[in-house]
């Protein structure tokens, strides 16, 4: 089954876009699509994708970097969200330079057990 996106978009700074603070690489948001549900279970992977945008919200060719501060979840060069334990909350991030995204938080669970039968 395919799983639906949501697209978040993380800007800094104050509400004019002239304020907004700007990599080295004129970037100053970046566009993060995740799952709908942030749930991952032992062992499920999920592809996270994030594109760098300019003040004018024009996609910077950037290269986006991915890092989690937690040892419950993995993390790829690309993107892909592994769950490693069973329990708790995993958190991974995006950047480019100096500018990262909000923590992305995800609950984690336990594989399934197997099937049950019903009464």
């Amino acid at each position: 089954m395919r799983a639906q996106l949501a697209t978040a978009l993380l800007l800094l700074g104050g509400a004019a876009c002239s304020d907004l603070p700007v990599t080295g690489d004129g970037v100053v948001a970046l566009q993060i699509t995740t799952p709908v549900t942030l749930t991952l279970r032992q062992g499920e992977s999920v592809t996270l994708t994030a594109r760098a945008l300019d003040a004018s919200g024009e996609p910077v060719a950037a290269a986006v970097e991915w890092s989690t501060p937690d040892t419950t979840v993995t993390v790829s060069a690309s993107g892909v969200v592994t769950g490693v334990t069973g329990s708790g909350v995993g958190r991974v991030q995006a950047a480019v330079g100096t500018l990262s995204s909000n923590l992305i938080t995800f609950t984690l669970q336990p594989p399934p057990t197997g099937l049950r039968a019903g009464p």
